[in-house]
């Protein structure tokens, strides 16, 4: 069995056991590779991960300079659906010898198939993912998503970016229908107790919500599965919600909807951490915000993204892991109604996390 990339950086001295456990937490919670997170995080070097990566692969790995100063005339050796397909970068030619940085060197297939379009011998070579998605963004404009956005001086500096990640077109998700008029029994039947009252139906149908959330949590496989679900849920419950991703000096908006559909745009909202907002308080302090939207500007922000702009209230409850705020649920609507599914929205907050928590162990299990 191939050995596993937080195993030879372990035994290679590199990082630690428990620098490995939160650089698979950051996996799962940010996204992005293992190698990415542990450069973020400040516990090994682009050129040592670099290194590891080609012995590993046992394929030659990209110099930095280089692949950020490729020619503009091979970069058209490479159709530009391969380039975006794949995640490919042409760094040089030698006769007929095409070397190629590559996402994944070890997917021979793409490297037939790249041979075959391009008519060169492919030589392919590996980078460490953040230094290639800069790269993908600086010749071909694919933007690269939050989490691969730089954050270390080497790597162009922290900051807040201004665009949000890039995902392919999609229909609306379909959302599950109760339809009571099917039961059997003209009203003889309910699903419910109580009699068939206007809150009694209501407080039935949160709970299918509830429990249907469940169900597709314990089958998600993956971090953005599991914000799907969150939103889609909470989206049923307050008619606009939203996910906000909580980094070191930014939150970013992650995945909203606005009843049967999702807002596209909010993907695009940042929200620093530096500037007065309710979403600071609530980072600071882990604790729930109900109230108006107040004065700050990054509050309004966050409500107009929700497609709630005027909307009297905003709703904020956090995530928690490892006593620190990850991601934080948020809604907007008339105060009132969003205090009175307070626990419900803390259900759901409840679940995403034992979600998240279970993609981590599940890593730690595949990395071990």
């Amino acid at each position: 069995m191939p050995i596993r990339l937080g195993e030879m950086l372990i035994k290679s001295g590199m990082i630690t056991h428990a620098q490995l456990d939160e650089a698979l937490k950051g996996q799962v919670i940010f996204g992005g590779r293992l190698g990415t997170n542990l450069i973020e995080m400040g516990v090994i070097g682009e050129e040592e991960l670099a290194r590891v990566l080609s012995e590993k692969l046992r394929v030659p790995y990209a110099d930095p300079d280089e692949l950020m100063a490729v020619p503009d005339h091979l970069l058209t050796l490479v159709p530009r659906d391969m380039v975006e397909r794949h995640k490919i970068v042409p760094l040089g030619v030698d006769g007929r010898r095409l070397r190629l940085v590559m996402a994944d060197p070890s997917d021979l297939p793409a490297i037939d198939e790249i041979a075959f379009r391009t008519g060169f011998v492919i030589v392919p070579m590996v980078a460490p993912e953040i230094r290639l998605f800069m790269a993908l963004e600086k010749y071909y404009g694919i933007r690269r998503e939050v989490r691969a956005l730089p954050v270390s001086e080497t790597l162009g500096g922290r900051r807040v970016c201004t665009y949000g990640p890039t995902r392919p077109a999609e229909q609306p998700m379909p959302r599950d229908v109760v339809d009571f008029s099917t039961l059997p029994g003209d009203g003889e039947y309910l699903p419910w107790e109580g009699g068939d009252t206007a809150g009694n139906r209501i407080e039935a149908a949160e709970r299918y919500t509830i429990d249907t959330l469940s169900r597709t949590l314990a089958d998600c496989r993956e971090r953005d599965a599991v914000a799907d679900a969150l939103v889609d849920c909470a989206g049923r419950l307050f008619g606009r919600a939203g996910l906000l991703l909580v980094m070191r000096d930014v939150a970013a908006g992650w995945e909203a909807a606005a009843g049967p559909g999702r807002l596209r745009e909010f993907g695009q909202l940042r929200i620093s951490l530096q500037e007065a907002s309710q979403v600071r308080t609530v980072v600071e302090g882990r604790s729930v915000y109900l109230g108006p939207p107040g004065l700050s500007p990054a509050d309004r922000r966050l409500a107009e993204a929700l497609g709630g702009a005027g909307a009297p209230g905003l709703l904020l409850v956090p995530m928690v892991m490892g006593r620190r705020v990850v991601t934080i649920l948020c809604a907007a609507g008339e105060i009132a109604s969003l205090g009175a599914r307070l626990s419900e929205a803390q259900t759901i907050a409840r679940k995403g996390v034992l979600a998240f928590e279970i993609l981590i162990l599940r890593g730690k299990i595949l990395m071990t």
